[in-house]
């Protein structure tokens, strides 16, 4: 069915995937929430989408959950739809990632949907939702220099598994684009290379929107992707390959920045 007239909340609004789906949500009589840590970003919301309700909060801080909670009862009351997209990584040799850059990345893309999940089943028992986080295709298909991203992905990917495996879950989305061409790669690192393939924002949020209105449980915005997931079934080589060429696309990016810094 169509999303209209919804109480909405979208976590990383401000850019990429979470900008896109307001973009798409925003025509149809919803009401929205748009969070992010990016001020000028929901400033900028703000301007173009008048009704919108913003919040300024940081998530890889999980303390401050609470007021994401406090604003929804306060603006909206209980929520339809929770976009879970705020999301972090970090570009690198596993080694190289920091101890407190590991703690940011598996609070905000593994622990905040979790106690998210916590929260709507506790205080929506009479009212129906649907959480719908943004994974990612490396849940499935790890990408060389993403070492605590994909372990955070993975991690989620099957809390939501485990759940479907309890009988429960059927509130819980999770979509797995590939590669998207955000401002999420300027965070992960200094001209990184991205992994193939790399698609747009915009697309990715059509397909995330296409797949909550049918109700889909998991959603793959990356037709390529899901795709040659398949085929590695029936031509293993497949992986192996595709890991080698980003694994030397890492060690020279992670050679040039030594050099760089020497």
């Amino acid at each position: 069915m169509p999303i209209e007239n919804k109480n909405i909340v979208i976590t990383g609004a401000a850019s990429g995937i979470g900008r896109a789906l307001l973009f798409q949500l925003t025509s149809q009589g919803n009401k929205i929430l748009a969070i992010d840590i990016n001020e000028v970003g929901l400033v900028s919301l703000k301007k173009l989408f008048p009704q919108i309700s913003t919040l300024k909060v940081d998530l890889t801080e999980s303390k401050n959950l609470s007021l994401v909670f406090q604003e929804i009862k306060s603006q909206m009351g209980v929520v339809d739809i929770f976009f879970a997209n705020a999301g972090i990584a970090k570009y690198g040799l596993w080694e190289d990632i920091k101890t407190n850059d590991i703690d940011k990345i598996f609070k905000i893309n593994t622990l905040i949907p979790i106690e998210t999940a916590h929260w709507l089943k506790e205080n929506q028992k009479n009212h129906p939702f649907r959480l719908v986080v943004t994974a990612s295709a490396i849940s499935y298909w790890p990408v060389p220099g993403y070492a605590a991203y994909a372990a955070s992905k993975a991690a989620i990917h099957q809390f939501a598994e485990t759940l479907r495996s309890e009988g429960d879950g059927s509130w819980l989305t999770l979509a797995y684009p590939s590669a998207t061409d955000t401002g999420f790669f300027d965070f992960a690192g200094k001209d990184i290379p991205k992994a193939f393939p790399v698609q747009s924002a915009d697309s990715v949020a059509r397909a995330i929107v296409k797949g909550v209105e049918k109700g889909k449980t998991r959603i793959y915005p990356s037709t390529a992707f899901w795709l040659v997931m398949k085929l590695n079934k029936w031509v293993p080589i497949l992986q192996p390959i595709y890991f080698f060429i980003e694994s030397q696309k890492l060690h020279k990016w992670s050679e040039g920045l030594k050099n760089e810094s020497q």
